[in-house]
């Protein structure tokens, strides 16, 4: 199974609200390090929640759902950071109990590719949350997906596993294992 949960939309808004552009890897690093030293919240966002499509503050917007759970606004970048990964770690985890209870299987890993897969906060927050392992794969999936497509049409690759096989030894994903003590959902 495949879904979309649309959440670095809260990551990048929070961003441009603080007027933070990381540009490269060592930025983004910083980043991440601050947000992995701010505490956990004590209430985490339904990042399906409609209210955080387009909001005009996503800040605001945040806030606005903390209160409303009784729970308090982050003191600065890193507690958002931290907070939306969080977040967002734990609405992976309600999408694979889903596809879980559609499909009637019991899924052993989760695969996390795109920008998303970069952040090993958000990697190890889904990990926590899942209580399965998570493997991130830098690339895009979309892009990975029709590249693989295109191969196995060619008969270049002989089928969808042996192209897993291939990649998988081409960019081997890195592998975040869920912390016992973490397990929420």
């Amino acid at each position: 199974p495949l879904t979309n949960i649309a959440g670095l939309w809260l990551l990048e808004q929070i961003l441009e609200e603080f007027g933070v552009q990381p540009a490269g890897d060592r930025a983004w690093t910083a980043l991440i390090k601050g947000a992995e030293r701010a505490p956990r919240s004590a209430v985490l966002l339904d990042v399906e929640d409609p209210a955080f499509v387009n909001p005009r503050s996503m800040r605001a917007a945040i806030d606005a759902c903390l209160r409303r759970h009784h729970g308090r606004p982050p003191a600065g970048l890193g507690g958002y950071l931290r907070l939306i990964c969080d977040s967002l770690g734990q609405g992976h985890a309600v999408a694979l109990r889903r596809f879980e209870r559609l499909s009637g299987r019991v899924f052993k890993r989760i695969l996390l590719t795109g920008g998303g897969a970069k952040n090993r906060l958000l990697c190890q927050a889904t990990a926590d949350a899942a209580g399965r392992p998570v493997f991130a794969c830098g690339q895009e999936g979309a892009a990975t997906g029709n590249l693989a497509s295109q191969l196995i049409a060619l008969g270049e690759v002989k089928d969808l596993s042996a192209f897993r096989e291939l990649l998988a030894r081409l960019q081997p994903p890195i592998a975040y294992h869920p912390r016992p003590s973490t397990v929420s959902a």
